[in-house]
């Protein structure tokens, strides 16, 4: 594991999302189309190449309390989730046949703690999303 000291916690973060944000795209690829090279767009359910896609968040805003929630996250085009603000009524609609009323609200609940990161935190998360992605890829 990398030391904490040689890093900032903002670089810590980043690092540890952009390995979070592949495994969603490959957990999507796979759920979608049975392949690591494609995924259906969670809200227009358009396929796109995984590396066009983006971790788009069912909760917008990025807060540090679901930030790293696999549940609040999907493969997301662009289009809808830049170009759209999330395509949030289908991404609703979505998030109710797949995770269900209680779930929706824990995350609501969750998005309203203040969580404050620690570089080992964030260099733990990478770890984690990264065996999480082996394991999905192997």
């Amino acid at each position: 594991m990398e030391k904490s000291k040689r890093k900032t916690l903002s670089k810590a973060k980043k690092d540890a999302w952009t390995v979070f944000a592949l495994f969603i795209r490959t957990r999507d690829a796979l759920a979608t189309t049975g392949t690591l090279t494609e995924a259906l767009c969670i809200t227009c359910e358009r396929r796109y190449p995984i590396k066009q896609l983006q971790a788009g968040h069912f909760i917008p805003g990025r807060h540090n309390g679901i930030l790293f929630d696999k549940r609040n996250c999907f493969a997301q085009c662009y289009g809808c989730n830049v170009m759209k603000s999330g395509n949030s009524i289908r991404y609703f609609r979505k998030m109710q046949k797949i995770h269900g009323e209680d779930v929706i609200k824990e995350l609501e609940e969750l998005d309203e703690i203040p969580v404050q990161f620690k570089v080992n935190e964030m260099l733990e998360t990478k770890e984690y999303f990264k065996q999480q992605l082996k394991e999905l890829t192997t």
